[in-house]
């Protein structure tokens, strides 16, 4: 069981699952090894296993509250807010100084549209955890949706005494002081122009053109084993998606890889350090890269999300569909930015920009920009691999 926990602290979710397999074969009904088996499925995308682990956990274990949290957290990514709250407060019954628990019923209330009450529950987190991030930031979206711009930014504030790196706390800002009307101090944040960067990448030597690489990029995410179609998550409507592929990278990724490190190196070589800037105060010399591909069917999206935790994000585009235009106006299939995760209150429209993929092409923004793919219509698929640089060192 140690080892196992271990593993999964470090991210090594196939070894932790075989240690947990090996605990589960000879104890079945151990409550520690269900939960942590079913946290494992539930990192790994398997909702359904995770959800059956921790649902054992729970019938060998009644009283267990951090079962009934995780069970909680699988459910949301489900979309089942009903149940969702019921576990979340199970675990708070159990355990009422729980603050995770909280924060978690916070989020479903939230998704449900109760908001005064995912106020007051975030307010039970932050009370037994002021460090707890994810409750200070949701808590600034909740105050957007309930038009107090200057609770959301009093929110972000906190937030960002916690973590001043935080992506969502940095996007939440923009919006709130948008809504106060403080465009010259929101634009510092979201200078469109400025920070969305276009680049081709080069394909590599053994391949023959770019047209080429991009077939065969095609065919391995295709056939590549973590490739989920209509996912129980908040990332991909309508289309599929991989785990991260430099996990158990082959030739042809690392390749690719090499191709986009040598793009995001000249790009980061480029910027002019300026103090204080989310993006450009914190350029990295050494960072790790995740790479997820997707593929979205005519009709199929990425909502408005953000990659909390990184510094630089993006897409390269490996196919675009020959009906994704550059005179559109209506920009289907483009990249949509600004565009928040949350409801706003009505007449309210953000300061939203958006830019036209095209196979070879890569975007690069920053982490806290919030984006999402406008819908389109096809008979071709959008194909491309989002990446991720976690600064280091």
């Amino acid at each position: 069981m140690r080892q196992a926990v271990a593993q999964l602290q470090s991210g090594k979710l196939k070894r932790a699952e075989s240690l947990l397999d090996r605990v589960l074969k000879n104890y079945p009904t151990h409550p520690d090894a269900l939960h942590y088996q079913g946290v494992v499925m539930y990192q790994q995308g398997r909702y359904e296993e995770s959800i059956r682990h921790l649902s054992a956990a729970i019938s060998a274990a009644p009283d267990y509250a951090e079962a009934h949290n995780s069970l909680c957290i699988v459910l949301l990514e489900q979309h089942n807010y009903g149940d969702a709250i019921s576990h979340a407060a199970r675990a708070l019954e159990i355990r009422p100084e729980f603050a995770g628990a909280h924060a978690n019923l916070g989020n479903a209330q939230q998704e449900q549209g109760a908001l005064d009450l995912a106020v007051a529950s975030y307010r039970s987190a932050l009370a037994l955890d002021p460090m707890h991030r994810e409750a200070a930031y949701r808590m600034a979206s909740v105050h957007l949706a309930l038009n107090d711009p200057e609770q959301a930014l009093a929110a972000c504030s906190a937030c960002l005494r916690i973590d001043p790196h935080c992506q969502h706390a940095l996007a939440y800002k923009a919006l709130a002081l948008q809504l106060l009307g403080r465009h010259g101090e929101a634009r510092q944040l979201y200078e469109y122009d400025r920070m969305i960067h276009r680049t081709e990448i080069k394909p590599p030597p053994r391949h023959d053109n770019l047209f080429q690489f991009n077939q065969a990029l095609e065919e391995a995410i295709r056939e590549h084993p973590s490739l989920v179609w209509e996912p129980f998550n908040r990332v991909t409507h309508g289309g599929a998606v991989t785990g991260d592929l430099l996990l158990q990278p082959t030739q042809l990724i690392k390749s690719f890889e090499q191709a986009l490190r040598a793009a995001i190196d000249a790009y980061r070589d480029s910027l002019i350090e300026e103090p204080g800037h989310p993006l450009l105060g914190r350029i990295p010399r050494n960072y790790r890269l995740t790479l997820i591909a997707s593929i979205l069917k005519s009709g199929g999206r990425h909502p408005p999300h953000i990659h909390e935790s990184a510094w630089l994000s993006g897409v390269y585009y490996v196919h675009v569909p020959g009906a994704v235009k550059g005179e559109d106006p209506a920009h289907a299939g483009w990249l949509e930015f600004g565009r928040p995760d949350c409801p706003l209150v009505d007449g309210f429209a953000p300061e939203v920009t958006a830019r036209r993929p095209r196979a070879g092409l890569a975007l690069f923004f920053p982490s806290y920009y919030f984006h999402g793919t406008i819908p389109f219509e096809a008979s071709e698929e959008r194909i491309g691999i989002a990446f991720d640089a976690y600064p280091e060192g």
